[in-house]
């Protein structure tokens, strides 16, 4: 994806961009590269791309979240091809979890590993939730890969 701010104005409080903003331009992303798909298929894509996203913003290894996967899917190939792409998303996505972390610890006196909690509790909150345009007939929760 590409922004017209960076990532480091985001850290800085310089502009507004959260979760929710970040996964519905991700889903965006998704849904003008993979077109030809049907909606289930780009809101399968688009989990995966989150979920790996989230991973390596948080200080996992890419490789390791790939060797996850069943690897008679398509996912674990497609991934791996995009590397390059999602870097940038990975950055964003980061830099919108450490302001989340930031404002909890600098405004807020919040010691540091309670901060970590509260986010994650947050973005738990935020993922367990349908997106806009997103919910399928007889699906609570379509972006999960089943």
């Amino acid at each position: 994806m590409e922004w017209e701010f960076t990532p480091e104005q985001v850290v800085g409080a310089e502009v507004d961009y959260d979760l929710k903003e970040f996964r519905a331009d991700l889903l965006q992303e998704v849904r003008g590269n993979m077109g030809e798909m049907d909606d289930a298929q780009q809101l399968k894509i688009f989990s995966a791309i989150y979920d790996l996203c989230y991973w390596v913003a948080t200080g996992n290894d890419y490789d390791e979240f790939l060797a996850t996967l069943d690897h008679d899917s398509f996912f674990p190939g497609f991934l791996a091809s995009i590397r390059d792409n999602l870097e940038p998303n990975i950055v964003m996505l980061g830099a919108i979890l450490q302001r989340l972390i930031m404002d909890r610890v600098d405004v807020q006196s919040m010691p540091l590993d309670m901060a970590i909690k509260e986010v994650d509790a947050l973005h738990r909150q935020i993922v367990a939730k349908p997106m806009a345009g997103t919910l399928l007939p007889g699906h609570e929760r379509p972006w999960h890969i089943s």
